[in-house]
């Protein structure tokens, strides 16, 4: 028995240890509202167990209330406080690669060659039933625009690439501290 005991107390006096280091962050408490929710939460969460209470507010706080947390822990500083909060933000999506010809999946291929059906063929084109026919240029199995439908394609997708792209590099560039 006093076998047991003193390896809890060692044991126990490591874990006490180990939860005094500087910067350990043990409880954050608070009230806050979600950018897309009107509802008021409270939060209450352990890092150290990973444990999350989050639970609707029901009473109605005074005039001016703000945003609110309390954060308990040893020797925490702000920049250790605004790192953890960082860290708890959502994740940014990895930028897109630009599309090219040769990366269209099969189902769009298929969608463009039906796209390309319904186009006017130029002159001195004709369809034949089972392929496109030209007296200057022979037959093929692709529409004669095939390829121009393709490159209108890729830089429409090119352009939504972009854009993502954009957003999150604005995003990558903007912390929750403004900085």
């Amino acid at each position: 028995m006093s076998h047991l005991k003193s390896l809890h107390q060692k044991e126990g006096r490591v874990y006490v240890d180990r939860l005094m280091m500087s910067g350990s962050i043990f409880y954050v408490g608070g009230k806050t509202k979600f950018s897309d929710d009107s509802n008021l939460y409270t939060l209450e969460c352990t890092p150290r167990s990973e444990a999350i209470s989050l639970n609707v507010f029901n009473k109605p706080l005074p005039p001016g209330s703000k945003n609110c947390f309390v954060f308990t822990g040893y020797k925490i500083t702000e920049e250790q406080v605004k790192q953890w909060l960082q860290g708890c933000a959502p994740k940014l999506p990895a930028k897109k690669d630009k599309y090219t010809k040769f990366s269209l999946s099969a189902q769009e291929k298929e969608m463009l060659k039906v796209e390309a059906s319904r186009e006017k063929l130029p002159e001195g084109w004709f369809y034949n039933g089972s392929h496109y026919v030209s007296m200057m240029e022979g037959k093929r199995m692709e529409h004669p625009l095939f390829d121009d439908i393709v490159l209108r394609f890729v830089e429409m997708k090119n352009k939504e690439i972009e854009l993502f792209n954009q957003k999150i590099d604005a995003a990558k560039d903007s912390s929750l501290f403004g900085s």
